[in-house]
This record gives C-alpha cells, structure tokens and sequence, in this order.
C-alpha cells in the first residue's frame, strides 16, 4: 500500500476569526501502481489534501503511513517522503528558474545528493519520459511554449524517481491538443513504469478516459469513491455538489429516455461510440 489516510482533519487559521476546516475526517487508502483522479469544485479540499500526502502540511488532526510507516513519526525521514511522493502544483512553469532545461531538471537529484553527473544522466532519462529530445537540453525554459515548460516541470519531479506522482491541474491553461499531450504522457508513464499518480483535475471528460478511480470531494469530506462508472452514476448528486458528469453520460441517459437500448454507464466517447453501434445494428 503506498498511502494511508486515517481520520484526517485540518484547520486553518485555528483559533482565529478566519478559522476554516479544510478537511474533515478524510480516510482512504491509495495502492501502489493505481491512478486516481481527485476532483471536486473550488474550495472542496482537494488541493489541501494533495499537499498533506508528501508532507507540504501537516495534519491537524489525524494519521498518513506511506509504505506503513507514519510519516508523523519522530524518526520519519521528511525528506526522503518527498523525493518519493513527488508533488507538481498547477502551473508548475512558474518554478523553472534555471539558464536551461537540463539544468532545471537537474536541480531536484542534486538537491537529494546526487552528483553532477548521476543528475545529469536522471534529468536526461526524465526529460525523454515526457518527450522531450536532446535538441532541447540547453534551451532556456522561457523559450519553450506552454505545454513545453509543463514538460519540463514534470520531469523535474520525475527526475527524482517518485513512486507517487501527484499532479495538480497539470493542464491548467493549455490549448486541448496541451492537454491531451501532458495526459496521454502520465497515462503512459503509469502503464510503463507503474507509478502511482493522483491526478487532481476540473475536467469530468479527463478524469473519465484516464484514471482507474475517481475521489470526489466535497466541503472537505469524501463524497464519493468508485471506479468512474459508479461515481458518474451519481451525476445528479454530482450536480447537486456543483460539479457534473462527462457529456457523453448526459447523451447517453437522453438516448435511453426516448428508446435506445445503449449503454447508460459509458463515461468515454469510445464506449459510447461502441455502445450506440451495437445499438443501431440491433
């Protein structure tokens, strides 16, 4: 099991007029290889709990266990968690600073101790992970375009190996063909390499033709917890909460109320596709 969450709480600003509780009584359990997407709408929480896993914020109240050991334990070892849960916030370009992207990348393994050239040779690895060739090693990282710089903060974090890999509105700003890039990138690192990712997004369609689980918070607390089809089967709740299923679950419950026999549980355009052919050839 890579993260526990037992009975989690947390408060800002206790004890002042501006006092919040962020999170409330949030447990769950993420297995090693999985994918899940943490959606919910502004303000639910999601981004607080993302910052609790690698450590970024420590619990009010409530335990984490990484690899079962509590990481709230005196001899925890901080540091070494965060080289292994690695955090990439929304727009994570912001954090580029260095001359070039080599560089850039480099900074993470050098700062866990790594020597120039076992840092180098990590950044490299890590830049071709999210498709970024050799031409691009000693450009300057303001140079590059959106999805570009997105690629290079990734592999900034993935330079340092994580096991978990946790993603905050990685594609926040970027044109759909951005998008689609940095998702099928992740998707295929997950596969390849079975890293555990937590992908925290606003998009229904992304999380629906990516991820194996779907956490939906809500004022701080889990609403739901299911694979995409269960989660989306409650697209009315869903909306009572502000957020919404994938369009292609609304096209579907429409086709069924005036007589199609299709799938009502797809969440993808493929499904759908797949299920309204069967459909027509009867």
């Amino acid at each position: 099991m890579a993260i526990k969450v037992e009975h989690l709480n947390y408060v800002y600003s206790s004890g002042t007029a501006y006092e919040i509780h962020a999170l409330k009584d949030v447990s769950m359990e993420i297995p090693d290889g999985q994918f899940v997407g943490l959606i919910g709408h502004t303000g639910s929480g999601k981004s607080t709990l993302v910052q609790h896993l690698n450590g970024l914020i420590r619990a009010t109240e409530g335990k984490i266990y990484f690899d079962g050991q509590d990481i709230y334990a005196e001899d925890f070892k901080m540091r070494e968690l965060r080289s292994k849960v690695g955090l990439v916030f929304q727009y994570p370009e912001h954090q580029l600073f260095e001359i070039d992207v080599l560089s850039d990348v480099c900074f993470g393994p050098k700062n866990l101790g790594f020597s120039q050239e076992e840092a180098e040779k990590k950044a490299r690895e890590a830049l071709r992970m999210v498709g970024m060739g050799e031409e691009y090693e000693k450009a300057s990282p303001f140079e590059l375009s959106g999805g570009q710089k997105r690629r290079v903060a990734i592999a900034g974090v993935l330079a340092m190996e994580p096991r978990v890999l946790i993603l905050d509105e990685p594609t926040a700003g970027l044109d759909p063909r951005g998008r689609d890039e940095i998702l099928d990138q992740i998707s295929y690192l997950q596969k390849e390499r079975g890293i555990t990712v937590v992908l925290v997004s606003h998009s229904m369609e992304d999380v629906a033709r990516y991820v194996d689980r779907i956490v939906v918070m809500n004022q701080g607390s889990v609403r739901f917890d299911g694979t995409p089809k269960e989660v989306f089967r409650h697209w009315r709740e869903l909306e009572e909460i502000g957020l919404a299923a994938p369009q292609v679950t609304y096209l579907m419950q429409e086709l069924r109320e005036k007589g199609a026999d299709v799938d009502t549980d797809a969440t993808t355009v493929r499904e759908a596709a797949d299920s309204i052919e069967r459909w027509l050839k009867g």
